[in-house]
């Protein structure tokens, strides 16, 4: 006699193939090449504003939103007039509900930013680099990569789904209804302090002029930060440096001196290590980079 009862798994939702894995960076007068699949695309904005066109629709999506194309529909991605970049992953996957967040702007709460890096992160041990090779046929492999990391990866983009999905039945504001009180008001002193550092990013500052426009106590501050952006305030402060600066580079007016001052940098030295410390690239490789990258 059986005294133990097994409980189905039920998979509302199965990615069975990746197809591509992208970091994509776009200058100001970046305009893509139109393209269809048949195989659904997500777009996540890293950083900047972005025009995503689906079929003869197009909308704004902003840093921290995303948008999820279709199979076989037909989409691009355009400047809209600043420097960009995106994440894009490619996949084959069966889900009916899939069409309740197709073709939208999608919200990307404290949640699923966390996954979304997450998400990237775990593709960088799984696929050889580059990322931004627009024609890029078959993913490549890593012989190193780590046991069960295609599967963590799978895991993740079916995780992300399935909370954007279950995001999208909920009536109202989201934040209100799906969110725990706690959430939001950690969420609410981590924007605080993004919308410092954003105000900052031209100026010179410490941790302790940061913390002191918060009504909390530092070590607070930075236990949330932490736990919700998954790195330090000033670590995410130099990343935005730097993002401002590969800006900067890719508009071509200033030279790398210019920049190093106008970002406050103690010396041009400083700067290029900082930026090669964040983006595995000196400013002039990067430059040279950027003049690659002219489709998606």
């Amino acid at each position: 006699m059986e005294y133990y009862k097994r409980t189905e798994v039920e998979n509302k939702l199965h990615i069975s193939n990746f197809i591509s894995f992208h970091y994509f960076e776009y200058v100001k007068e970046f305009a893509g090449i139109g393209e269809s699949h048949d195989f659904w695309e997500m777009v996540y904005i890293d950083y900047g504003n972005v025009k995503v066109v689906s079929d003869d629709r197009e909308f704004l999506v902003s840093s921290g939103e995303g948008f999820l194309h279709a199979p076989n529909e037909l989409h691009n991605i355009l400047s809209a007039g600043d420097f960009a970049s995106a994440f894009i992953i490619s996949f084959d996957c069966d889900c009916a509900e899939l069409s309740d967040i197709q073709s939208k702007i999608l919200k990307f709460y404290g949640e699923e930013s966390q996954i979304v890096k997450k998400l990237y992160a775990v593709g960088q041990t799984v696929f050889e680099e580059p990322y931004d090779i627009f024609s890029q046929q078959k993913l490549i492999l890593k012989s190193d990569m780590p046991y069960g990391g295609l599967q963590e990866l799978k895991n993740l983009t079916e995780m992300l789904l399935l909370i954007l999905i279950r995001n999208s039945s909920v009536k109202g504001d989201v934040r209100e209804k799906y969110l725990s009180k706690d959430f939001a008001n950690e969420r609410m002193i981590v924007d605080k302090v993004i919308r410092i550092i954003l105000s900052s990013i031209y100026k010179k500052t410490t941790l302790d002029n940061i913390c002191s426009q918060l009504s909390f106590s530092k070590s607070y501050i930075l236990k949330v930060f932490k736990k919700q952006m998954g790195c330090s305030v000033m670590e995410y402060y130099n990343q935005m440096k730097i993002k401002e600066a590969k800006r900067l580079i890719s508009e071509e007016q200033y030279t790398y001196t210019q920049i190093a001052r106008l970002l406050h940098f103690s010396s041009v030295h400083h700067f290029s290590s900082s930026f090669k410390q964040i983006t595995n690239m000196t400013p002039s490789g990067y430059q040279k980079s950027v003049k690659n990258r002219s489709v998606i």
